[in-house]
């Protein structure tokens, strides 16, 4: 081999050992991407098992009511605070969709389905990456709350079964 050539072929030799090297670099960066964005997602889910599962907690011990339940929560969740949920997803706040059924297997229980979801400020909707997170329970709900069937879309047919025993709240 001449030197020449030598040097054409150690150049070649070098240019790819860096693009392998640039390569391989780029890959694992974007692997590492994708772990943490999978981590702030399962942790934004997590958040909302805790919520959703707090708050069913407050309606099953009587402290809020259904109608109290519905709409945006953007207080604190568990030990996390307000501001460490705004770090976690900023410009989101949690949505808390509530649902009641009387059960059919009476004794005064009903079906709860309460839904959270994360929803996002800037677009005005869910995005692919927001999280839910939907807990049904069988629970009594309190004396308290007489008017939690009212607005519920299932229940206005049932109008006239009161007289029945062991149906309604």
């Amino acid at each position: 081999m001449t030197p020449r050539r030598h040097r054409g072929a150690m150049l070649l030799e070098v240019m790819l050992a860096v693009g392998l090297f640039v390569g391989s670099a780029a890959f694992c960066l974007g692997v590492t991407r994708s772990l943490f964005d999978s981590l702030q997602r399962a942790d934004r889910r997590h958040l909302a098992v805790d919520l959703a599962r707090s708050k069913l907690a407050e309606l099953e011990a009587g402290l809020v009511t259904v109608q109290e339940l519905r709409g945006e929560w953007s207080g604190a969740v568990g030990s996390r605070s307000r501001d460490d949920l705004e770090t976690m997803a900023p410009g989101s706040v949690w949505k808390i969709d509530v649902t009641t059924s009387l059960s059919e297997y009476g004794g005064g229980l009903s079906l709860i389905e309460l839904t959270v979801r994360e929803f996002y400020l800037d677009t005005g909707a869910d995005r692919d990456d927001a999280v839910s997170f939907t807990l049904r329970r069988l629970i009594a709900l309190r004396e308290q709350d007489p008017e939690a069937y009212e607005t519920d879309e299932l229940i206005e047919g049932l109008e006239g079964l009161e007289d029945l025993e062991g149906v309604g709240p």
